[in-house]
């Protein structure tokens, strides 16, 4: 869409991946008996993008017609989306028919994958283990497969513009629409599988896919190197998580949640102290997956790949896979339904993990100056604040508070909701931006054969500036995605940010004093969102242009816009629409489909929202409530404003939604920061904390000589021996030949030895 009316006719393709879902239900089939469609569709469309990319790549059909495998992906995933808007919209209406178990869980298998008996240590064979194919259905995963595949499909219906229109990925394109299929088909699985194998299984897929994609220019040496560093990283949290599942297995001799979260402690039989390390293995992996610290240094780096690839990572596949990990371990420490007792430090080490990742990232998003590293280190931020609401749920589950660590557990996992809609657009915002700039720039230079292109850099926000004038649907989209991040009332991510803050602070003030650690933290980390959020915007789009090539921009690219309009309309406007529905204690309770207003009419649940968020009823919370507003909304900001801000050049004009930010910005006065951008800490800052040295000395004195013996026991020891054998194979069928005359009587005396061998064989063995 966008630029030309021949865009439309691309969209011819869509129409029968959109009747599919309809079909199906004029069939009488039920919307669960078809959620493998979700999976199904983009795993079969992999091969076809890939193959059909080899044989007719640089054909004019495939080429403008197919986006080069787009067109083919962008169907896929739609199947994909409404299959889940369907199973969605019938759990939430109660009309469909899954098949519970015990615990009121929603659960439905299709067959059984491998049946196999367990051999006992007395030798005799167990009841027949089965692990089936099947899915398992809540609100949480209901949550996480919306956000999933309705983010998927956005993101590539963006890349139709972004990759499409860059001379760069030509004849290329088929390899990432075929890997962008095969990373979301692994995020799909994952959330719907029955059981932790299968969650495996798709976990791995998902990294496997992500080295393939950050590594997309794989002849860039940087690229290379953050592709292997995100797979490392990530591999090292992968196998913690599989001694983790293994520790699962021994205690429950299934990975079924069926069967697991039945009941968890097995009438109070469960060893805790073997559980809880059970849950450390799966928390790790966990936080190699979320880049949470110290396993957080991989997602920096992973924006070498392409910006729909950052947005795919950071929004709606890879990142969350960590925090849907966490969130599955309630029952084991929900000791008001069948949970272990004795698991509160679980609850305590995941809060401080968040805690001091919230922190730690927002300090180096401060002085970064890529856009898309900026967005990286919010991730992290934001991902952080959502283990730490998960971290405060297990504890207070653990301790038997039901109601709190449901509000808090309802409030995470709305808070990665809202992240996610409101982060997977701004990335694709920092695309349109990115992709304009480098635009502008190489036409401004085109034919300019002594211009050295690597000279300028269209991430960097120090050659930006204005480009409110320029690009008026991109600002707009930013601002309002940038809003929600920072958690600016009555948008998206505030009505989440306050449940998660609100509680930590509760939880500290009337329950653990140990929880004051990560209260701070995330207390002090909003208003840190509120200064590094505003700097991004400001330096990008307020003030005058930095660089001539900004005077050139243009938002032009089709296919671009229109997913920034949706994600922004969500931001606003969703976070406080879902509020009033009672989107947190829908979550807060997944095993209960009731989602709407019942007992209050929407005037009444609009002033319950808006009171319990600005005046509850505990003084501590309000005071605390305010104290966040008052950072992130006005500190952080300001101070933003002071060092950044400015109007627009003379003549310059923008949309009025954004023109008065942008002159308000330039009323705080001016600040100098130059001593302090030259400190120590600014430098450590720049540094990422020294970090990424550390990781590199950790490479360097473990992985590396490790690898280094492998390589050398491969080739002195393996390949040694297998030449031996061969030598000798070939000296003995030398012999062989040689003792091999064709005469009768000796094959009979070479019979005869062999039977007097064994003769004496048996009758020494027998003796």
């Amino acid at each position: 869409m966008g630029g030309t009316g021949n865009e439309y006719r691309l969209l011819m393709p869509l129409i029968p991946a959109l009747l599919i879902v309809p079909v199906l239900a004029l069939a009488g089939f039920e919307s669960v008996e078809v959620a493998f469609l979700i999976v199904l569709a983009p795993l079969v469309s992999f091969p076809i993008i890939l193959i059909s990319g080899q044989l007719y790549n640089g054909n004019k059909t495939w080429k403008h017609s197919l986006k080069e495998g787009g067109v083919i992906a962008l169907s896929a995933l739609l199947v994909s989306f409404t299959t889940a808007l369907w199973i969605v919209i019938d759990y939430i209406r109660g009309a469909r028919e899954i098949t519970k178990d015990a615990s009121g869980r929603t659960a439905a298998s299709w067959g059984d994958w491998i049946s196999f008996d367990v051999l006992l240590s007395d030798y005799t064979l167990s009841s027949e283990r089965v692990i089936g194919v099947g899915v398992w259905i809540d609100s949480v995963t209901l949550m996480l497969l919306f956000v999933a595949t309705f983010l998927c499909f956005l993101i590539c219906w963006f890349s139709l513009g972004y990759m499409n229109t860059d001379p760069i990925n030509e004849n290329r394109n088929h390899r990432f629409y075929a890997e962008f299929v095969l990373f979301a088909m692994g995020m799909f699985g994952m959330v719907l599988a029955d059981n932790f194998l299968w969650l495996f299984i798709f976990w791995e897929i998902m990294g496997l896919c992500s080295y393939l994609l950050i590594g997309f220019y794989f002849w860039k040496e940087s690229a290379a190197y953050a592709a292997k560093k995100a797979f490392l990283t990530t591999r090292v949290g992968d196998v913690f998580l599989m001694v983790g599942l293994l520790i699962l297995y021994d205690i429950y001799g299934s990975l079924e949640f069926s069967v697991i979260f039945d009941d968890p402690s097995i009438g109070g039989t469960v060893d805790s102290n073997k559980l809880f390390w059970a849950l450390i293995m799966l928390f790790i992996g966990a936080v190699g997956k979320s880049a949470q610290f110290p396993l957080h240094v991989w997602l920096p780096d992973a924006m070498e790949g392409p910006t729909p690839v950052s947005a795919l990572i950071h929004a709606a596949t890879m990142v969350n896979a960590g925090l849907y990990l966490v969130a599955r371990m309630v029952p084991f420490v929900d000791i008001g339904g069948y949970g272990v007792a004795g698991l509160d430090d679980l609850g305590l080490i995941v809060a401080y993990i968040g805690g001091i990742t919230a922190f730690m990232a927002a300090s180096i998003a401060f002085v970064q100056n890529d856009i898309k590293k900026v967005l990286a280190y919010s991730t992290m931020s934001q991902l952080a604040y959502i283990f730490t609401g998960l971290g405060v749920s297990l504890w207070f589950y653990n301790h038997g508070k039901t109601d709190a660590a449901t509000l808090v557990f309802g409030g995470s996992m709305f808070h990665l909701f809202n992240h996610a809609m409101a982060k997977g657009m701004l990335f694709m915002a920092s695309g349109s931006v990115i992709h304009e700039v480098h635009h502008a720039h190489d036409h401004l230079h085109e034919g300019d054969d002594g211009h050295d292109h690597h000279d300028f850099d269209p991430q960097d926000m120090r050659n930006m500036g204005g480009l409110a004038s320029k690009m008026p649907v991109t600002s707009a989209a930013m601002l309002i995605g940038s809003m929600s991040i920072i958690g600016i009332p009555l948008i998206g991510g505030f009505w989440s940010k306050e449940a998660i803050v609100a509680k930590t602070w509760k939880a500290s003030l009337d329950y653990e004093p140990l929880m004051m650690g990560p209260a701070i933290l995330v207390l002090l980390t909003a208003g840190m969102t509120g200064f590094y959020m505003s700097r991004m915007w400001l330096m990008t789009f307020a003030g005058e242009p930095k660089h001539h090539v900004i005077e050139h921009v243009h938002e032009s690219t089709p296919w671009i816009k229109e997913p920034l309009v949706i994600l922004s309309v969500i931001s606003a406007l969703g976070g406080f629409g879902l509020s009033v529905l009672g989107i947190v204690k829908w979550l807060a309770k997944p095993y209960n489909y009731d989602l709407g207003i019942n007992e209050q009419s929407v005037i009444e649940q609009v002033v319950y929202e808006l009171e319990h968020a600005f005046i509850p009823d505990d003084p501590n919370l309000r005071i605390v409530g305010w104290t966040t507003i008052f950072l992130s909304l006005v500190i952080g900001p300001i101070f933003a404003a002071r060092v950044h801000g400015g109007g627009l050049a003379d003549g310059q004009r923008a949309n009025p939604l954004i023109s008065w930010i942008a002159t308000l910005s330039g009323k705080f006065g001016s600040q100098d920061v130059t001593e302090m951008s030259q400190s120590s800490l600014s430098e450590a800052l720049q540094n990422r904390l020294y970090f990424d040295h550390y990781y590199e000395l950790a490479l360097s004195k473990t992985v590396i000589p490790l690898a280094a013996l492998a390589a050398w026991f491969d080739k002195r020891v393996v390949d040694g021996i297998i030449r031996r054998v061969e030598s000798n194979s070939v000296l003995g069928s030398v012999q062989i030949r040689r003792i091999t005359t064709g005469r009768a009587s000796d094959y009979i005396l070479m019979a005869a030895i062999g039977a007097l061998s064994i003769f004496a064989l048996a009758w020494g063995v027998s003796g």
